[in-house]
């Protein structure tokens, strides 16, 4: 297999990849809607807050977009390049 072929199969798996989690957000943040913030005694297991969760999310979600951004900024040196890792 040729350098470039590779190359562009790991750039089409990273796509692939950045789109595949950027489709479990939907289920995510519905999870997240049907959370309830349940205040816990000292000293007890605490889940994070739904609020806190929200901005986690968005956080997540803003970086893989950048992230998938710049992906397709440089896809033409990605697909014609050795990846070194």
């Amino acid at each position: 297999m040729t350098s470039n072929k590779r190359a562009e199969e790991r750039y089409a798996n990273l796509v692939n990849s950045i789109d595949f989690v950027t489709e479990q957000f939907g289920p995510l943040d519905k999870l997240i809607a049907k959370m309830r913030e349940n205040p816990a005694p000292p000293g007890s297991w605490r889940v994070t807050p739904p609020d806190e969760l929200r901005k986690l999310l968005a956080k997540v979600q803003q970086n893989l977009t950048a992230l998938k951004e710049r992906a397709v900024r440089y896809e033409t040196e990605l697909k014609t390049r050795e990846w070194k890792v």
